[in-house]
């Protein structure tokens, strides 16, 4: 592990410095601020608040695993070239935060998981999980934060400032009306069902939140290996709370998930977003679509009773922030 550490911590530093004298080449004449996001769920985000006033640039694709990320040579000259960075925090990033601190030059790090309190961080075996966005009241905070961050960004750029403020006042409004759209669906669930099985631990936030059990066979992190020992426990638990279905991931190998539903002889729904949204032609292209497919999903596969959310909301949140 130290070896690959060094190793990609060396790929940084030399790309950094073939790029660090370039960072102020970006188009003078764009009024726009260049902002770098992390993660697919925070590049919805900027765009939502920003609107035609940002250039974003995600360093995760659609469907990637920030968990397992590494550094390309061109994501150091595209952060160096930033006026700002927004990321998750709460060691999600793994690798990619020492591109992000490493790049060359200065610029503002938006860090979206300061916004929320210590004593609301979920830890399992010691660790932090970083999954903050699947609950819909934590990422308020979080929006709030990257809201705030844009806006002193844009310092006396009054336009980019008031756009800011306007979009996340109608965009937390939104976000408020999913949050509560989420827990009443939840509860149409039958207590007896209401168990998501998933591949990994990234739904402790949504089980908290709307009062569903969770359960995986892999850690937080994508990259801890489950064993076969880790998989008997699924199919135990499976068996003992009468699970209707267990659920595949968008971003993780479905094997071990497939493995459990082929033993158990039950329905294997999904497959749900976890640490990417969707692709651009889903519905699940946006944070509040990724959020509703997920819990569309798990309504039906758990025979609870769907309703869907509004979708003339669906459709004014789009992933250029048009809506806002």
């Amino acid at each position: 592990m130290k070896i690959k550490y060094f190793a990609i911590a060396a790929l940084i530093a030399a790309i950094a410095g073939v790029w660090g004298c370039d960072s102020d080449s970006s188009d003078s004449d764009d009024d726009r601020l260049d902002i770098v996001a992390t993660t697919t769920m925070l590049e919805d985000l900027v765009a939502q608040l920003g609107g035609e006033h940002v250039e974003v640039h995600g360093l995760v694709s659609v469907g990637g695993d920030p968990h397992v990320y590494q550094p390309r040579p061109d994501d150091a000259r595209v952060v160096a070239a930033s006026d700002a960075v927004v990321m998750n925090g709460l060691l999600l990033e793994g690798w990619m935060e020492s591109l992000v601190r490493n790049a060359g030059g200065e610029r503002p790090i938006i860090v979206g998981g300061e916004a929320v309190d210590e004593e609301e961080l979920i830890r399992v075996e010691g660790a932090v999980d970083p999954h903050i966005w699947f609950d819909v009241g934590m990422w308020r905070q979080v929006t709030q934060r990257v809201a705030q961050g844009l806006i002193e960004l844009a310092g006396d750029d009054e336009a980019i400032a008031e756009h800011v403020r306007q979009s996340h006042e109608a965009y937390d409004q939104v976000l408020k009306q999913l949050d509560d759209w989420v827990r009443d669906q939840i509860q149409t669930i039958p207590s007896e069902r209401r168990v998501l099985i998933t591949s990994h631990d990234a739904f402790n936030y949504f089980g908290q939140a709307y009062g569903i059990d969770v359960e995986a066979i892999q850690g937080l992190s994508t990259e801890q290996e489950a064993s076969q020992r880790d998989v008997a426990n699924i199919i135990e638990l499976v068996r003992e709370r009468n699970a209707p279905a267990v659920f595949t991931e968008t971003s993780v190998h479905p094997g071990l998930i497939e493995q459990v539903a082929r033993e158990t002889g039950i329905e294997r729904a999904g497959p749900l977003y976890s640490d990417s949204v969707g692709p651009a032609d889903s519905d699940a292209h946006t944070y509040v679509g990724m959020v509703h497919a997920n819990v569309k999903m798990i309504i039906e596969a758990l025979q609870g009773e769907y309703q869907a959310f509004d979708d003339t909301t669906l459709t004014a949140v789009d992933s250029k922030g048009d809506g806002a």
